[in-house]
């Protein structure tokens, strides 16, 4: 069998988040007050609704992106650095075609689209029909900084897609409005530089994962294990933590407990994906990229 592993190319690991909010769309602060909320990170995405709200002024954040939240009465998506073009005769309704129009242009031009909020049921929601006519979106945002499970947690639509055959990763956003909403959920890239260019290349390989205040050190393969070396150190190895290896139809492939600083699953090859969850005494959590299961050719 192959297993395939994103988090083969080494890099520095970077802090950031793509979907946020200012006072240019319905976010209750202007773009300055938004990169102070965000001080720390070493990228940031301003996705304001329906525009593309241009990175002026100053900041300490180094690595910023421009995006767009496309907002129609029945489903978001999250366009990262798309190209100024697509606001020409712009229009946000909701057609497969339409939506799918906005994913190759920004796909084309070195950017990537993500579907938001897929199980916002109250509003602004993908159905999984929907999610499986669309292509080429990159990822799926499978926490969002709501972090309410009833609704901003969608696990169970990435397995699906993931279950049909559907290369897609999953993205952790605050998608912050107020105060309060900021640093909720993120993505941990391991890029070989803070660039523009060097943390899309990251992204579009699964070089990433969603932390809401945890993390791995490494994600690796030996033969066909698949091992989680958790992050550590004096304090964190005193506290339990809760490993869950899951595979196609989210089954449950293993689970490890306790004070540990590495979990591992070997793999028998019917999989068809390996992702894990970490959870840390106290709630905080990270989630990795699945690794994909093949038969070798």
């Amino acid at each position: 069998m192959k297993i395939n592993n994103p988090y083969e190319q080494t890099g520095i690991w970077l802090k950031g988040s793509f979907h946020n909010h200012t006072s240019n769309s319905d976010g209750w602060f202007p773009l300055e007050t938004v990169y102070k909320m965000y001080g720390g990170y070493d990228f940031l995405g301003i996705s304001d609704h329906d525009k593309i709200t241009k990175h002026e002024g100053e900041r300490e954040i180094p690595t910023v992106f421009e995006a767009i939240e496309v907002s129609s009465r029945q489903t978001h998506m999250l366009l990262v650095q798309p190209p100024h073009s697509i606001m020409e005769n712009y229009g946000s309704e909701f057609t497969i075609e339409n939506y799918q129009r906005f994913v190759d242009m920004t796909t084309d031009s070195g950017g990537f689209a993500v579907l938001v909020h897929p199980n916002r049921f109250f509003s602004n929601y993908w159905t999984l029909e929907d999610m499986l006519k669309m292509e080429r979106y990159l990822g799926v945002e499978v926490y969002n900084g709501d972090g309410n499970p009833e609704y901003d947690i969608a696990f169970d639509k990435w397995d699906a897609l993931l279950s049909a055959g559907r290369k897609v990763w999953g993205f952790g956003n605050d998608d912050s409005h107020v105060y309060g909403q900021e640093k909720q959920a993120w993505n941990m890239v391991q890029a070989a530089a803070n660039t523009n260019e060097a943390i899309i290349d990251a992204i579009c390989s699964g070089n990433f994962y969603v932390s809401t205040g945890y993390g791995f050190d490494a994600i690796k393969v030996e033969g066909n294990t698949v091992i989680a070396d958790l992050r550590s150190n004096d304090l964190l190895d005193k506290m339990y933590k809760y490993v869950t290896f899951f595979g196609k139809d989210g089954r449950v492939l293993h689970e490890s407990t306790g004070r540990i600083k590495q979990a591992a699953y070997t793999c028998k090859g019917d999989e068809g994906y390996v992702r894990i969850a970490v959870y840390l005494e106290g709630g905080y959590s990270a989630f990795s990229q699945p690794l994909f299961v093949t038969e070798e050719a």
